[in-house]
């Protein structure tokens, strides 16, 4: 986690510099040779490079943390007395929606500054402006955009290592945790009594056979 804010800060001050760079190489009074404008591309493209692959590296990382909790919420036992800090799905969403508004609010404070450079550079080079003053204007965009990127930029990389901490230290406790114990087993409802009918002849049938019995063994007079 460490290693992708620092590749990200790093990629992104290096971005800042080159910026700045260009932006001081390409006015017409003191054009920069060719060779340091290229330079200055390079190093460039080396730094968004390396904030990109930072933040790429930063949201792989904590999703990987994160798949995993759902599914250990669900069968881990999770005693009240067990200091969790997402302790539900909801925490989860809550903490995984914090990250990713840290993460949208980092690459935008960079795109802000320089975004911001490249517009004032442009703008003070249409309007003619000597060196002396577009070196001003460029000075006061740094300071001003500089500071609100840095600040901006060091307050969403916080909300992602805060959640990103939360996520690791939770999944790292609920593994520890026994699995819940399954549900007893549901008693199995009695077979209801059945009528069994009987091949017994019923007394009505015992009587009216015994008496034409009876009457065959009186002899007729």
């Amino acid at each position: 986690m460490r290693r992708f804010i620092l590749l990200f800060a790093l990629g992104a001050l290096t971005a800042a510099t080159a910026q700045v760079v260009l932006s001081l190489g390409i006015h017409p009074d003191h054009l920069a040779p060719l060779r340091w404008l290229l330079f200055g591309v390079a190093t460039f493209i080396i730094g968004t490079a390396m904030a990109v692959t930072g933040l790429l590296g930063l949201g792989d990382h904590y999703q990987r943390v994160v798949a995993h909790l759902p599914s250990l919420l669900a069968i881990k036992q999770v005693d009240d007395r067990l200091d969790l800090a997402l302790r539900d799905l909801e925490a989860v969403q809550q903490s995984d929606s914090r990250f990713w508004r840290g993460y949208c609010h980092a690459a935008s404070a960079l795109c802000l500054f320089l975004l911001s450079l490249l517009l004032t550079s442009v703008l003070l080079i249409e309007t003619e402006t000597s060196f002396l003053h577009y070196m001003a204007g460029l000075s006061a965009d740094v300071a001003f955009f500089g500071l609100l990127g840095l600040f901006w930029a060091a307050h969403a990389l916080r909300l992602a290592r805060q959640s990103h901490v939360s996520a690791r230290t939770t999944g790292e406790l609920l593994a520890e945790q026994p699995d819940r114990k399954p549900e007893e087993e549901k008693q199995p409802l009695k077979e209801s009594t059945r009528v069994q009918w009987s091949n017994r002849p019923s007394r009505k049938r015992l009587y009216r056979g015994h008496l034409q019995r009876t009457i065959r063994a009186v002899p007729a007079r």
